[in-house]
């Protein structure tokens, strides 16, 4: 009887770690309602030059950095402990895929179920629409492939 629960135990163990480690892996970011996917950055392509950069990237790093690093590899000092890996804002196409306005949305209220959380004014992150805007267009200016 001992060696029969042994048996399922570990039986049970084979198929419930691959199962977890796959819901990790096929973690969805969800999708921002259609007013967000539809909006357009306030900023213009044409103000991105190195002086916006230099000053959004101090917002960046101490925002975004310690989870999707400095280089938008996903591997911030932070990222180590996450459960649900960091979005790597430079894997080939993935931005090119992703609306600003889905950017901003994602910013604005974290993504449920990660630890990713919302960094909009009504946060304890605080940061005003604006600065959000500024950081889809630093992260859009720095890790397009």
């Amino acid at each position: 009887m001992k060696q029969a629960g042994v048996a399922s135990f570990v039986l049970g163990l084979i198929f419930l770690v691959p199962t977890m480690a796959t819901a990790a892996e096929e973690h969805q970011i969800p999708v921002a309602p259609q007013e967000y996917l539809d909006m357009e950055n306030p900023i213009d392509e044409d103000d991105v030059d190195d002086i916006f950069l230099k000053k959004v990237r101090r917002t960046y790093k101490s925002k975004c950095g310690k989870c999707h690093g400095m280089k938008g590899d996903g591997e911030g000092s932070a990222a180590e402990d996450i459960e649900i890996k960091p979005t790597v804002f430079n894997a080939p196409g993935y931005l090119e895929e992703q609306s600003d306005g889905q950017l901003f949305w994602i910013t604005l209220v974290g993504s449920e179920t990660t630890e990713m959380e919302g960094f909009g004014p009504d946060s304890d992150a605080g940061l005003s629409e604006e600065k959000i805007w500024e950081l889809v267009s630093y992260i859009r200016a720095k890790f397009t492939r």
